[in-house]
């Protein structure tokens, strides 16, 4: 913030070589008074609608999905590398399966052993068929008695009940193999969306490791704004930010959305009642609030997800003459971003 000052110490440098101003004790005084009062004024006013992050914390985040093993599984292979870009569907991980192998086969076989079995029963079914057509025509010569054509039909009857049956063990059978495959395709965990991994942490063989894929195409940057501003923030307004990993590169965004809750506010779900003390300590000071910021990655920039700077918000104004306001912020920022080669000393 001291910075936006350089160019009133350049005017006085100039009031005084030029002789303008006399350097002498009430000079310096009113000077440096009139400085200090400008800075007390300016970052009051732009702390409420100009605001700018001087804590330096702003950061890049972005959506993740985070990939467990499922319950009482263990990792098999991992198929992705360190900070690899991945595509939507792409393999992750791959959990054990002989289980659900096995009990695939155990289906089939099943499947197999009644479609012969339904296989045998037709083979009967039509020689029944057969011999009923030939006891009618001898039923009409009164060579073949009623009692053996009911015989046969009732033979013939409960055949086709049996093969019902066993094709509806077929179909049973099969949805309980479509589950198990269902199952089984659950063990090859894939990329929910395009994005990249991060440090892969997980080794082959864990039971309660994770891998985490970030969504790339949605980052987006958490600012630390202080909470006089907060009423004076709005969807949509107008913003800047800095990366320190992009010294000097100004990027433009717009607020998306102001946070409402903060950690502070979070309930314990630890029964008991809360010490005083501790909520004393925790909400005495001011701990500002976080606004999120949407922006589009330039071509040929990709801003490293975690990566810190500044950022500064075009808040509401009462007056329009107010604007110059923005001004401070944008310079601020900017000044913050040209130093930022310097944080590397």
């Amino acid at each position: 913030m001291k910075e936006i000052m350089l160019p009133y110490v350049l005017l006085i440098w100039i009031l005084v070589k030029t002789g303008v101003i006399k350097w002498n004790l009430k000079n310096q005084f009113w000077s440096v008074a009139i400085g200090i009062f400008i800075i007390f004024l300016l970052f009051s006013a732009s702390r409420f609608w100009a605001p700018i992050d001087l804590s330096n914390s702003s950061t890049v985040r972005a959506p993740a999905a985070i990939l467990s093993p499922l319950f009482g599984q263990r990792i098999e292979s991992i198929h992705v590398v360190h900070n690899q870009h991945v595509k939507k569907n792409d393999i992750i991980y791959t959990l054990y399966s002989d289980k659900f192998d096995n009990q695939i086969k155990a289906k089939d076989g099943e499947i197999a052993a009644i479609q012969s079995l339904i296989q045998a029963e037709q083979s009967e079914l039509l020689k029944l068929k057969k011999d009923l057509t030939r006891h009618e025509k001898l039923g009409k010569n009164k060579f073949s008695s009623e009692q053996e054509i009911d015989h046969i039909q009732t033979a013939i009857q409960r055949i086709i009940a049996q093969v019902k049956s066993h094709e509806n063990d077929i179909v049973r059978a099969e949805g309980q193999k479509s589950t198990l495959s269902y199952d089984q395709d659950l063990q090859t965990v894939r990329a929910p969306f395009d994005g990249m991994v991060s440090v892969i942490s997980s080794a082959e063989g864990t039971r309660t490791g994770n891998i985490s894929v970030y969504d790339t195409t949605k980052k987006f940057i958490e600012m630390r704004i202080p909470e006089q501003a907060y009423t004076h923030i709005k969807a949509g307004q107008f913003a800047e930010f800095y990366i320190n990993t992009h010294p000097g590169q100004i990027f433009r965004a717009r607020v998306h959305s102001k946070r409402v809750g903060t950690g502070e506010a979070a309930m314990s779900t630890r029964q008991g009642d809360r010490s005083i003390g501790m909520f004393v300590h925790q909400n005495a000071g001011s701990h500002g609030r976080t606004v999120i910021l949407e922006f589009a990655e330039p071509e040929g920039v990709d801003l490293p997800i975690g990566a810190t700077g500044s950022a500064w918000v075009s808040a509401s104004k009462p007056y329009s003459w107010l604007g110059f306001m923005d001004v401070i912020g944008a310079a601020i920022t900017r000044i913050k971003a040209i130093k930022a080669y310097f944080n590397a000393l």
